[in-house]
């Protein structure tokens, strides 16, 4: 890469990450905490664990449409404040309906798809893969620095102080974005009306869309379920991290290195499909095995290094084929797919998993069957539009 898209992939990569990291303090603890609240169900806490994700899926076309229209600076600016301000009123919140409704305002501030197109905007398509497998690694050290310390901080400073942290974490985000977020030229589209209408037709870009919902869908399964079964073991909630720590080293070490030769060698296809096998090989010992912690710590490292591989992947793929005036559009509609799975994923996790603890992996079986059957996404060839 140039020193140009150098430093573009670093302060993008560092204002995703910052953003990123306050839900991964979440993600590995919120079932076994927000439980708690008074009022709370299992139904419940699962409305809660998706429903924001579900906003942040209505509202990324928006975001993204609009920064194509008035830029990527001022549109993820705004939206790194609505996280900010909806992370202070879910740690204010004392009942499981305020924390939902709080979720909601949270669940504002969808400025994912702003920062994937800025991303795509700013590098070649032939270092996209590398540049955004760069901010899957900064993603991933913010995975880490949840997953280890979201348990240890909710057990000895409570799990209100999480979404303190968030609000602290985005507000310091919009002073990197005010600072040395990089002005980005986009070209008018060549047309009247929303320029996505032509590749919503690519069937490639529509692979990409399901394998979102897909990949959102079971994530949302994997991390209802996965804390929820470590604690039935009579291990600690604040012992997590240690679980944690393990079952994502794989995917630390090897998914960088293993892309970065195969996006050198033009074989992206392998890496998709691997990544496809390695989940459904994971998912499947749980469903087989039930909890024991020998299956846990296989169906964790399975599914974080399937799950890392993919995350790579698409985003590049999606990019390359979509040119800069709709990118923030079709990015929006990536991750319209992918909230949207992550919500239905976690609001049925609640209700599978109070039926019986194997239901909500099957379901994720099942997905993932239909999933292969539809296509697995390809990388782009002669057919990338960009």
């Amino acid at each position: 890469m140039t020193r140009q898209e150098t430093q573009a992939v670093i302060i993008v990569s560092l204002i995703v990450a910052l953003r990123l990291l306050g839900i991964f303090l979440l993600f590995p603890i919120f079932s076994v905490y927000a439980i708690k609240y008074n009022g709370a169900t299992l139904p419940l806490v699962g409305v809660a664990f998706g429903i924001y994700a579900l906003v942040q899926g209505f509202l990324q076309i928006p975001f993204g449409w609009a920064s194509d229209r008035f830029g990527r600076r001022f549109i993820l600016f705004i939206g790194l404040f609505l996280f900010s301000l909806g992370s202070l009123i879910c740690g204010m919140a004392e009942n499981i309906t305020q924390l939902i409704l709080a979720r909601v305002l949270q669940g504002s501030g969808a400025v994912s798809a702003v920062a994937m197109a800025a991303l795509g905007d700013l590098t070649r398509p032939q270092v996209r893969v590398r540049a955004f497998t760069i901010t899957g690694i900064a993603v991933g050290a913010a995975f880490m620095v949840g997953l280890l310390g979201g348990p240890f901080l909710a057990a000895y400073f409570g799990f209100h102080t999480l979404f303190y942290l968030l609000a602290a974490l985005s507000f310091f985000s919009m002073l990197v974005t005010g600072l040395f977020f990089p002005e980005i030229k986009i070209e008018a589209p060549k047309q009247h009306g929303p320029v996505f209408h032509g590749f919503m037709s690519h069937i490639e870009i529509r692979r990409i869309y399901v394998a979102a919902f897909v990949l959102s869908f079971i994530l949302s399964l994997f991390f209802f379920i996965y804390p929820l079964s470590w604690t039935s073991l009579g291990l600690d909630r604040a012992q997590l991290w240690r679980v944690y720590l393990v079952v994502s080293l794989p995917s630390i070490l090897f998914v960088f290195p293993y892309v970065r030769h195969a996006e050198k060698k033009g074989k992206l296809r392998l890496p998709a499909a691997g990544g496809w096998v390695i989940i459904v090989l994971g998912f499947l010992v749980y469903v087989v095995n039930g909890i024991q912690k020998w299956g846990l710590y296989m169906t964790g490292g399975a599914f974080f290094l399937g799950y890392t591989l993919f995350q790579s992947l698409l985003p590049a793929f999606l990019t390359q084929r979509v040119p800069s005036e709709g990118r923030g559009a079709a990015i929006g509609f990536y991750n319209l797919a992918g909230f949207f799975g992550s919500s239905l994923g976690g609001i049925l996790a609640g209700v599978l998993y109070h039926l019986n603890y194997r239901f909500p992996l099957i379901l994720g079986l099942l997905l993932l069957m239909i999933w292969v059957l539809v296509g697995l996404p390809k990388p782009p060839d002669s057919d990338t539009i960009n």
